[in-house]
């Protein structure tokens, strides 16, 4: 509409304005007391803001006929006035003997309606006040006005619409539309203006909405005749909200978003963005979140974490130099958590040392009874939190998988690593002959300190010297039974010269490291050696087939225990408050051993019951109970997988996807199978959940899976057309999957779904922006953001998400498939002139599409896109 342009002017009062450069580009500064009303060039302004001052009163008088020359017809004026003065203000007062008169906004209020001003809007505090007036100086003509009457239950009103609407295109301005909502609360009347508004219609389009959430509609007799609605017809606003007794409209607000939302906690874990060391924090840990049966089951327990080591794989997500999936094969779904190990106590305050699968530098941790044990009385909790890691990683490689004998000869690179540390010691104890390599002087001396019993001929400088021309000196051309490579950047193929035949090549680097040495070639084949490739990772996770061997690995730390092969590495402290400057320790590769954070202090007691409580300042984090069920509607779809799969990320262990089609293609196939993998059930139905019947048969299902902690409605149909061209059955289609499916989940979930948590609907910024062309999708979504209104209102969860997608996200992301792909690259073809494959369509992300639908320059001439 005309009234929604902002003219860019400024009135300049007594007090200075500031005013950045760049806005200056757009903004025409004057002044008010040089205004006339034969100034031309203000016959424009929309809006108009100024400023009462004090003591000016001649300037009060005339302000009204100043704002009347210069204020257009159906346009705004904003006044801000004074009505008290501050503490600083009386003490001047009193002192000079002044008197401070301020202008009544009562008769401010009267000589502007005077002046063809309607008052819109007042809001003050305890020092000012904002008065907003509208200029409306046109009579409003009873006769001139009409009435639609828009019902939420029903789209009879489609087709009464429609031909008021176009019988009004080439009317006069005075001719107006009202839409009157019958349906209290819950209409989508206010989506389906803002989209009228941008279309051939738009100018004459008025609504009244009561959007009370108690009681019967209290604007149902509205009438453009009527006495009581006299005020509302004079200001001739588009928008004439009524609720709880207030008149007033909607607005969209920018949230103050800041820092993230913090909470005080006993619950956390440090989590960082990848590549970015500076970014480590505490977040909210899903520790509260775990089924009883999880957190306290016969094969876990939960224990307080005192000690958690560093390792490479920290470092890699901190620094940004791995993939996580590369090393987190366990998780499908894992985030950037930080910790595999721990030293702590258990609920019995018995001091122990552990194994987990992520989020181990934490507050508390939920531990697998296989993967824990018991610190020697002898141990401090610091040195008991260097072994878990280490030793469990050389006995899974030299025993279990290298099947390593007493006696037999052993390379091992990289010697003065952890892990390389515990290998030697355990060759050690079982007699075997141990070669290393290092490189430096000062990694040469720590290891003779550590292991006297290792002969220094056998620990060769890489730098300085042949590996393998050592190697079949000491041993007399034999080469060693076993290899055990560590450290990156490791010589491989000259490692795989020195084993003997039918020796073993064990390789504990990550997976990327491997890659580019992976050639074996046909000397490994003639001399029957085998290859390994090692990682802990695969027994960290739920695998049953693992069972056996993680128990083989536990029995062998807990008998080096016993034997006095496995001893605490050397290790370097730092505080919580110096996390950050651990990471960067550990990155620097300047150290020997383990990088460990003390969570919290040990005590002086071995057994102290309770362990002492930790709580920690923790950004608040969404997680998803394990024991409840969730249901998403539309949760085949490409925003439908992205939102399931960060469900189960963030705890979810139950799902029930809704989906007409049901599975239909490998993506979706693929992500069914990482979820099951990651420890979710996931179910699909593809019940017709717009109906009662469909969607108590839908709760019911998801209940059988655990009560109901979560219903999502991200399903949606398009119909777009100008509303000349809409019909009811267009109406209906959008409506089904937004208003019946929403409608049906509020009134079944208040009664069957006492532990739900969470009610959530996908909206559209189209309901509250408006859109040419989409009055029914903008309907739709109005509808289902006033059930979720009325939801919150009446104390139940109810939110709505209009957020749009992230740039970042590609098409192959969201689920493109080849249909839609060909459709876009003949779009991208005709209007950007650019010829891209199927491949590159698929890594378009929405920054990418965003840019080009800006036709830059450079990037393309022109782009709907």
């Amino acid at each position: 509409m005309d009234t929604l342009t902002v003219a860019h002017f400024v009135l300049n009062t007594e007090d200075d304005i500031t005013i950045s450069e760049e806005q200056l580009n757009d903004i025409n500064v004057i002044d008010l007391q040089s205004v006339s009303s034969s100034e031309g060039e203000l016959s424009e302004a929309h809006l108009v803001v100024t400023r009462v001052s004090t003591l000016d009163h001649v300037r009060h008088r005339s302000l009204p006929e100043k704002l009347s020359s210069i204020c257009k017809e159906n346009g705004f004026a904003l006044i801000a006035v004074r009505t008290a003065l501050s503490p600083a203000e009386l003490f001047l007062r009193n002192a000079s003997k002044t008197a401070f008169k301020f202008p009544a906004c009562e008769a401010l209020q009267a000589r502007l309606e005077d002046n063809g001003f309607r008052l819109v809007a007042h809001k003050s505090n305890n020092l000012s006040s904002l008065l907003l007036f509208r200029k409306c100086t046109s009579p409003v003509e009873s006769f001139a006005q009409e009435v639609v009457k828009i019902r939420t239950t029903d789209s009879d009103w489609v087709e009464e619409l429609k031909d008021k609407a176009q019988k009004l295109e080439s009317a006069p301005r005075e001719r107006t539309l009202w839409l009157l909502s019958e349906n209290a609360g819950i209409s989508g009347i206010m989506g389906l203006v803002k989209c009228l508004l941008l279309e051939s219609a738009g100018r004459h389009i008025r609504c009244v909405f009561d959007a009370s959430h108690s009681g019967s509609n209290k604007v149902s007799n509205f009438s453009p005749s009527h006495p009581e609605y006299r005020e509302i017809m004079k200001r001739d606003l588009v928008m004439n909200v009524y609720c709880d007794g207030q008149w007033g409209s909607y607005r969209h607000t920018l949230m103050q978003t800041g820092d993230a939302l913090k909470k005080t906690t006993q619950f956390a874990h440090l989590k960082v963005t990848p590549g970015d060391i500076s970014s480590i924090q505490w977040y909210g840990s899903p520790q509260p979140y775990k089924s009883s049966s999880t957190a306290n089951s016969t094969d876990r327990v939960l224990c307080s974490v005192y000690y958690a080591p560093l390792n490479s794989q920290d470092i890699q997500i901190a620094t940004g130099n791995s993939r996580q999936d590369a090393f987190r094969e366990a998780l499908a779904t894992a985030e950037s958590s930080l910790g595999i190990e721990f030293s702590g106590r258990d609920p019995s305050g018995r001091r122990v040392m552990g194994l987990v699968a992520s989020e181990g530098m934490a507050t508390v941790v939920t531990a697998d009874l296989e993967f824990l044990w018991e610190v020697p009385a002898a141990w401090t909790l610091q040195q008991a939190s260097t072994v878990p890691m280490a030793y469990s990683a050389a006995y899974y490689a030299l025993v279990v998988r290298g099947n390593m004998r007493a006696r037999e000869s052993l390379l091992v690179h990289g010697g003065s690593c952890d892990a390389a540390q515990a290998a030697i010691s355990i060759a050690l104890s079982m007699g075997c002959t141990v070669f290393t390599t290092i490189g430096s002087a000062e990694e040469h001396h720590f290891l003779k300190l550590r292991f006297p019993e290792l002969d220094k001929r056998h620990i060769v400088n890489c730098m300085e010297a042949s590996i393998e021309r050592n190697v079949f000196h000491e041993t007399k051309g034999m080469g060693v039974n076993m290899v055990l490579n560590i450290g990156a950047g490791s010589r491989f193929q000259e490692s795989m010269c020195c084993l003997s035949p039918y020796g073993r090549f064990l390789d504990m680097r990550p997976l990327e490291d491997i890659s580019d040495d992976i050639k074996l070639g046909n000397f490994t084949l003639l001399k029957n050696i085998t290859f390994h490739r090692i990682s802990l990772n695969e027994l960290l996770g739920n695998d049953a087939s693992a069972a056996g061997v993680k128990s083989h690995v536990a029995q062998l730390v807990r008998g080096g225990i016993a034997s006095g092969a496995v001893r605490p590495l050397d290790s370097t402290l730092f505080g919580l408050d110096n996390a950050q400057d651990a990471f960067r320790f550990m990155a620097s590769r300047t150290h020997t051993g383990k990088v460990v954070l003390e969570i919290r202090a040990e005590e002086s007691e071995r057994n102290a019951v309770p362990a002492s409580l930790l709580t920690v300042e923790a950004v608040a984090r969404t997680h998803f109970y394990e024991d409840k069920s969730y249901i998403i509607i539309g949760g085949l779809g490409g925003v439908g997988l992205e939102l399931a799969d960060w469900m189960v990320s963030r705890g979810c262990r139950k799902l029930l996807l809704c989906s007409r089609s049901g599975v239909r293609n490998g993506y979706q196939r693929l992500c069914l199978h990482r979820w099951k993998r990651a420890g979710a059930e996931v179910l699909v139905s593809t019940a017709e959940v717009s109906t009662e019947k469909g969607a108590t048969e839908t709760i019911e299902k998801a209940k059988s899976l655990g009560p109901v902690g979560g219903v999502f409605n991200l399903a949606a149909v398009l119909r777009d057309a100008l509303l000349e061209n809409q019909t009811e059955e267009t109406y209906g289609a959008v409506c089904k999957p937004k208003v019946d499916v929403t409608r049906c989940f509020d009134v079944l979930t208040r009664r069957l779904c006492p532990e739900l948590d969470h009610f959530v609907v996908f909206s559209s910024v189209v309901c509250g922006r408006g859109n040419g062309g989409q009055t029914n999708y903008g309907y739709a979504n109005s509808v289902i953001e006033r059930i979720c209104e009325r939801r919150v209102a009446d104390g139940f969860p109810g939110m709505n998400d209009s957020s749009s997608l992230k740039p970042h996200v590609t098409l192959g992301e969201l689920g493109l498939d080849s249909m839609i792909g060909v459709k876009v690259q003949d779009t991208i073809e005709r209007h950007c002139g650019l010829v891209l494959s199927m491949q590159q369509i698929a890594q378009l992300n929405v920054h990418r599409l965003e840019e080009m639908s800006q036709g830059t320059k450079s990037q393309c001439k022109s782009c709907p896109v």
